[in-house]
């Protein structure tokens, strides 16, 4: 459940950087007005002040009730707010008026998994994947793995590891799992081959103690000494713990 909760923190809401905006401009256009609405929400939406972009993106809707961007945004308030129901029903919307966003599909899919509907946010976030337009589509089946772990279906999990392995082999998150799941499998050399490309990244206690796990299992205490020392040296308080 670890893994889930770095994800849901890691796949929050990642947003299109919007312009600066005003509403000055006359509503005479409504579609190009709701648009200045649903960009001036996502500033306010960004900056951490709810209240007023919901303001925002209600008038947005009321302007033009098919802007996809106003319902995305919209749907993160709810779904910030733990209003499931609404965040729901809005994130419907814009994949309805929207089919061919990549990062809406995503964030769908994301707020599905928390859902615990799996099978649903499968078929979006490999939506997400599939799209051309999408530049980081490794990503989507990186969250679409954490999402699998949830259910404990680690097969399913292991699969979309290597699948956003395949296209970027430097995902921190996808190399750690991998050498979890080798490691619990009793795949220690795998394991070894994982946690080393992990630590060519970065190192954190968690892959340092996963390290040393690994090596023992292996017999070579050389080399968890090794990763002892390092998790000494690197950080003192989790090794005294």
């Amino acid at each position: 459940m670890k893994s889930l909760k770095l994800f849901l923190c890691a796949s929050a809401l990642v947003f299109l950087v919007a312009g600066c905006v005003s509403t000055d401009k006359r509503e005479a256009n409504p579609e190009k007005a709701a648009q200045i609405y649903a960009d001036l929400g996502l500033q306010y939406l960004r900056q951490g002040n709810l209240e007023l972009a919901r303001v925002k993106l209600e008038r947005s809707l009321e302007l033009n009730d098919k802007n996809a961007d106003a319902h995305h945004y919209i749907a993160e308030i709810y779904k910030q707010r733990k209003n499931w129901e609404q965040a729901g029903q809005h994130y419907s919307k814009a994949v309805r008026y929207d089919e061919e966003n990549p990062m809406l599909l995503n964030n769908y899919g994301a707020f599905l998994c928390e859902q615990g509907r799996f099978g649903e946010s499968e078929e979006y976030f490999l939506r997400a994947a599939r799209l051309p337009s999408y530049r980081t589509p490794e990503l989507a089946y990186e969250n679409l793995a954490l999402c699998a772990l949830q259910t404990d279906n680690s097969a399913t999990a292991e699969a979309y590891f290597r699948k956003a392995l395949q296209l970027q082999p430097s995902l921190p998150k996808s190399l750690y799992q991998m050498a979890l799941i080798s490691y619990q499998q009793g795949e220690y050399l795998s394991a070894r081959a994982f946690i080393e490309r992990f630590h060519v990244i970065g190192r954190t206690p968690q892959s340092l103690k996963l390290g040393i796990r690994i090596e023992e299992a292996l017999g070579d205490e050389a080399a968890a000494d090794k990763y002892r020392e390092r998790l000494s040296r690197q950080f003192p308080d989790t090794a005294r713990e």
